[in-house]
């Protein structure tokens, strides 16, 4: 940690392209991170099995939680704009070790997020070759093969441009959205059943346990909606386009999973067809009529998971930039590319983070989504952790600052800690299977590590400990 590290504070010229990404472009980070379609292939059948006709209810109750914690990053997100994201903003409240805590988990849940997404558009993306009789890349060298180019082009595009890379994931992520939605459509004409699901309606058949439960599976549906905050300065209007994309994508999110669990519950006549289902969105393409679409859904699912590994590696390589330009990690992680403008330093630095531990999963044998599965549920971890933190410094920071509207900051803080506090629970008891049952293990690990590196900082350079999540600029 070099004393040499460049000034703290968000003034000054840090090499990025400050106010040059247009509110869409903030948007669509916060859309590719979340993945809506990618979710949409595989979660409803797993919410079915212990949602029943209630699938879609659950998803709801999961988008009021995370709606919950939007309004809290939004609390901050209105003031304060900067490369950190949550890590800078809960430094207003919770001070430069809480920050440090939040940023941590942060990366993680980025880097490993990014790396299972990794995992994941190989699996499709293999898919869709051995659609159209390419089947050379389905096999274990194959599938690494694939994994290693996807992530060259990730961090080519991410290091060439972050307008270019938000558009490229934005683009990817529309065109599957919309191959999904024509295929749950031609669902609805094509099925006996009516438009109104009366058993889905009235959760027919449903228990409170089995709609609760699901919940925690629909809460992961949504993790990292809030990526549009990484891109606070380089936004060309922060305070108020990172707001309505955290708030934005969060709603979104939760409207296409609702509908998508809805439709798909119809297309197969009930929530046991749902549930027994290999690949939902193949078969129901083919009972509509759309078999030729298989490909192009296969090759949508693998667009938007590499949406989410560009969307990944822009936000833990911007936390890691912010970091180094206050000094809290090694000073050479806060320069930026003198042509194109992005930190394309820290976006080196954490692509062996995300690529490795796909390669090394895929090698050991474990299938594609498996891997996915896997390495994303250590960080959701890290996610869940940082949403908490910043859920509890919100209201702080509001009675701090005198602002308006403490007690439903209050209420909702608490009611979306409280969500992710349950969600972490229930990933913990009952004991789910091996190797589930020892990944929160493993976040906490890598969480400790950090902790502990922080805390050498603090003994041997406590006024450089002191700066973390100060790399921000605070509205007027």
């Amino acid at each position: 940690m070099p004393a040499s590290a460049p000034p703290p504070g968000g003034a000054g010229d840090d090499g990025l392209a400050r106010r040059s990404v247009t509110t869409f472009e903030v948007g669509a980070q916060s859309v590719a991170n979340v993945a809506p379609s990618a979710v949409i292939a595989f979660a409803p059948a797993s919410m079915a099995a212990s949602a029943g006709n209630g699938a879609w209810f659950s998803f709801f109750l999961a988008m009021a939680a995370v709606l919950a914690i939007a309004y809290c990053i939004c609390v901050f997100a209105r003031r304060r704009a900067g490369t950190g994201s949550l890590y800078a903003f809960t430094r207003l409240s919770l001070g430069p070790a809480g920050a440090f805590v939040t940023g941590w988990a942060l990366l993680l849940g980025a880097v490993c997020i990014g790396s299972g997404s990794l995992a994941g558009a190989g699996y499709y993306t293999g898919r869709a070759l051995d659609g159209i009789g390419v089947s050379a890349f389905t096999g274990v060298t194959g599938q690494v093969l694939l994994d290693v180019l996807l992530a060259a082009i990730a961090v080519r595009l991410t290091i060439a441009s972050v307008r270019t890379a938000a558009r490229v994931a934005a683009t990817l992520e529309v065109v599957s959205i919309v191959l999904i939605v024509v295929v749950l459509l031609a669902v609805f004409v094509k099925s006996d059943h009516n438009l109104f699901d009366a058993d889905q309606l009235t959760l027919s058949g449903s228990s409170l346990d089995g709609i609760v439960f699901a919940v925690v599976l629909g809460v992961l549906g949504f993790v990292g909606f809030e990526g549009a905050a990484s891109l606070g300065a380089e936004a060309t209007d922060p305070y108020r386009a990172i707001p309505r994309a955290v708030m934005g994508s969060a709603l979104l999110a939760g409207l296409l999973y609702m509908f998508a669990t809805y439709a798909q519950v119809v297309g197969f006549g009930g929530p046991d067809g749902l549930v027994a289902s290999a690949d939902p969105m193949d078969e129901l393409a083919e009972l509509s009529g759309l078999g030729f679409l298989k490909f192009f859904l296969h090759a949508g699912f693998a667009a938007s998971f590499l949406a989410v590994v560009m969307a990944c590696v822009t936000v833990a390589a911007r936390l890691l930039f912010g970091m180094a330009r206050e000094g809290v990690v090694p000073a050479r992680l806060g320069r930026a590319h003198p042509t194109h403008k992005t930190p394309s330093t820290a976006i080196w630095a954490v692509t062996p983070f995300v690529a490795i531990p796909t390669v090394a999963v895929i090698v050991a044998g474990t299938n594609g989504l498996d891997a996915t599965t896997y390495i994303d549920t250590i960080g959701v971890f890290g996610y869940m952790l940082s949403y908490v933190l910043v859920c509890l410094a919100a209201p702080l920071f509001v009675r701090k600052t005198g602002a308006k509207a403490l007690a439903i900051t209050w209420a909702l803080g608490l009611i979306g800690a409280a969500a992710m506090v349950y969600v972490f629970y229930r990933n913990l008891w009952p004991i789910p299977e091996s190797p589930l049952n020892v990944l929160p293990y493993i976040f906490v690990g890598a969480l400790v590590v950090g902790l502990a590196g922080y805390g050498a900082l603090h003994l041997r350079n406590p006024q450089q400990a002191a700066q973390a999540g100060t790399f921000a600029d605070d509205a007027a």
